[in-house]
């Protein structure tokens, strides 16, 4: 599943036009800040993790988790390729640490598009509202609870996204989420 996100996502780049900048003033108050790439990496092991920390603690939410994560997929691929997006990023991050870091993410997307819906952020949500609805420890609920939301918080402060990326990406996140926990 993941590699197909993976070829999903970097693979509609090489098709978008016509790009659409989607920052507003608000989102140049938000300082950068480099250290918070250390939570914005933790998506990856908390994404690939959590499916089986949930599947361990309650096979029945496994599938509407995994229903959702493909259909949020698809609809941000869509939304992608529909209406990409993009923003400026901050180009000198010499002076901060770990700004060796964040520039390597930066250049880690072949041209740092499809921003909206952020993927980090739909993903997060999704991780947090199955957590809460699974029957995990409440030590390990905590764990991908209060991660999930520094990785979305990081998205604004590592600047991989803007206000509406964010916006967007925990509403789509949010909504797939109820929608197959409570109707599938």
């Amino acid at each position: 599943m993941l590699a197909l996100q993976v070829i999903l996502y970097f693979g509609c780049e090489f098709f978008q036009k016509n790009l659409h900048y989607i920052d507003i003033e608000l989102d140049k108050r938000i300082p950068v800040i480099p250290i918070f790439v250390l939570v914005y990496v933790l998506w990856f092991p908390v994404i690939a993790l959590f499916p089986i920390s949930l599947y361990n603690a309650s096979p029945l939410l496994y599938r509407p988790y995994m229903f959702t994560w493909i259909t949020v997929l698809i609809v941000s691929i869509i939304i992608y390729m529909v209406y990409p997006t993009t923003f400026d990023r901050p180009k000198n991050l010499d002076d901060y640490a770990f700004g060796f870091l964040l520039k390597f993410i930066y250049k880690s997307s072949y041209r740092g598009l499809n921003c909206m819906p952020s993927l980090h952020c739909s993903m997060s949500t999704m991780v947090i509202v199955f957590a809460i609805a699974s029957a995990m420890t409440l030590r390990l609920k905590l764990i991908y609870v209060i991660t999930s939301f520094g990785i979305i918080v990081s998205t604004l402060f590592t600047k991989q996204h803007v206000i509406l990326d964010v916006v967007t990406g925990v509403g789509l996140g949010l909504l797939l989420s109820i929608v197959f926990l409570f109707f599938y």
